[in-house]
């Protein structure tokens, strides 16, 4: 979906959408619009460049004017850039104070001018302009500034958007000045036969409340998995992320203390997710993930033949494989045992009495990737091309959504609530949790959930002085599912 640079994605909020997003392949915050209204074209025009329709994409009466002015007062006051010049500069994203900057966007200026109209000039300055924050773009700061795309804007906020064009960074830090700049302009505009004294009174009566609305840039690769819609008239994507869910994700990931990813699916949909590594790493990171396989394999094995109460050596394998354990055990367990505390030598040896090359097959189906990508180590979570954070929450979310009431599922289920319970000391039923590690637990995950909503969580960090398995991590699961639990009425009603 590389197509859609520029795009808004709008997320879920109860029965309507609101922006959430701008798709952009190279981190700018800069969404295109089809339509600029033309009172905002006039304004722009008396304010920055009065000769615009005459100059030919430099001015230089206004430069000869500016230099004068400049003279006069002692310091920089004036610039005399024309709306074009303003153009090129953002175009070229260059604002160092050099002389070949100067010729830069003069060049480039004068070649805009033949290759498009003064109309279409217009377009492109205000589908290109900054207004700070990592923000490009009339339409990325209507939906920052007041939560409206540009055909919703009032003529009030309009001009504030122009009101800040000069120093957008000073100005939405400094209010009280971008409201003098604001009523200034307006002052002007009536003076200068451009607006009404009636107009110019609502203006003065109508200063705009700023509404912050922090949008996500998106990258393309995350595109395929939360797209429900296209309208490409608008330039709009219309995403399956649950407004709610999604901000207490990008929460809990901007508080963790290491990096953290964490992704959410609900009925298959993908409702949140957000990374410290950025927004496509739940998609496209793939890696080892530890006994989080494990729960597969257990009612696999069961289905095989393996009863829940037959014993397995816990301390050794007959593949004279050296295993890591999370702690000491007694010299047998049980498969039901085994899941509980995650030990691997009893999968290991149960698996070898089903066979392991079935138990490799069944592994293949259920993630749906090649057979060649498994391999022994597979039954502690490794594959040859690894599995993404995604993958992983949608083979629980898929796995648990149906016929768990009875059988071996059920009994799955059920150790799975009995971790829940014990690990985050939570008496809550009807909720799983299972957690594993890899690459000598540098890695580290969680999935959770249920049969409705399930989350999967990845911590990456560095494990210098810290000895323990889980390092404070199901510390910050419990947080995960304490925000969600408490804030989420339907979530409440149906972990109960």
């Amino acid at each position: 979906m590389d197509d859609f640079d520029g795009f808004v994605i709008y997320s879920k909020k109860d029965e309507s959408f609101v922006p959430y997003g701008v798709t952009s392949s190279n981190s700018e915050c800069h969404a295109i619009s089809n339509y600029i209204p033309s009172s905002v074209k006039e304004v722009l025009v008396e304010i920055e460049d009065i000769r615009f329709f005459k100059h030919k994409g430099i001015d230089i009466k206004a430069i000869l004017r500016a230099l004068i002015v400049n003279i006069i007062v002692g310091r920089i006051v004036q610039g005399g850039s024309t709306i074009t010049q303003q153009l090129a500069r953002n175009l070229l994203k260059d604002n160092s104070k050099t002389i070949v900057r100067k010729l830069k966007e003069s060049t480039l200026a004068l070649k805009l001018e033949r290759k498009y109209s003064k109309e279409e000039i217009l377009n492109l300055y205000f589908n290109n302009i900054y207004f700070g924050k990592n923000l490009r773009g009339i339409r990325t700061a209507g939906l920052y500034y007041f939560q409206k795309e540009v055909n919703q804007l009032s003529h009030a906020q309009l001009l504030f958007l122009i009101t800040i064009l000069r120093g957008p960074n000073f100005y939405s830090q400094n209010l009280e000045q971008a409201k003098r700049r604001y009523l200034f302009i307006s002052k002007k505009m009536m003076f200068m036969d451009v607006i009404s004294n009636g107009s110019y009174n609502k203006l003065i009566k109508s200063y705009p409340q700023i509404l912050y609305n922090q949008l996500v840039v998106v990258r393309p690769a995350s595109l395929p998995f939360i797209v429900e819609r296209v309208d490409n008239k608008t330039k709009t994507l219309f995403s399956s992320i649950n407004t709610e869910i999604q901000a207490l994700v990008a929460k809990n990931v901007r508080e963790s203390k290491y990096p953290m990813s964490i992704i959410a699916i609900r009925n298959k949909k993908v409702v949140a997710f957000s990374s410290s590594y950025g927004t496509d790493y739940v998609f496209t990171n793939k890696t080892n993930v530890g006994s989080t396989l494990k729960p597969f394999i257990y009612c696999f094995l069961r289905e095989q033949g393996i009863n829940k109460y037959e014993v397995f050596p816990s301390t050794y394998n007959n593949q004279n494989w050296n295993v890591r354990e999370a702690s000491s055990f007694k010299d047998n367990l049980s498969i039901d045992d085994a899941l509980y505390f995650s030990n691997n030598n009893v999968f290991i040896n149960a698996s070898e009495k089903v066979g392991i090359e079935k138990v490799l097959e069944y592994l293949s189906k259920l993630l749906n990737k090649p057979l060649s990508s498994f391999t022994l180590s597979s039954l502690l979570g490794a594959t040859e091309d690894g599995i993404s954070l995604y993958e992983l929450c949608s083979v629980y979310s898929t796995f648990f959504s149906q016929d768990i009431k009875d059988g071996i599922k059920s009994d799955c289920f059920q150790i799975l609530n009995d971790i829940f319970r014990n690990k985050l000391d939570l008496d809550i039923n009807n909720v799983f949790l299972k957690t594993g590690t890899t690459n000598n637990n540098t890695e580290r995950f969680a999935v959770f959930g249920n049969a409705e909503l399930t989350f999967a969580v990845l911590r990456n960090e560095n494990p210098i002085n810290d000895y323990s398995k889980e390092g404070g991590f199901i510390y910050e699961v419990k947080k995960i599912f304490s925000d969600i639990f408490n804030r989420q009425k339907k979530c409440t009603r149906e972990w109960m």
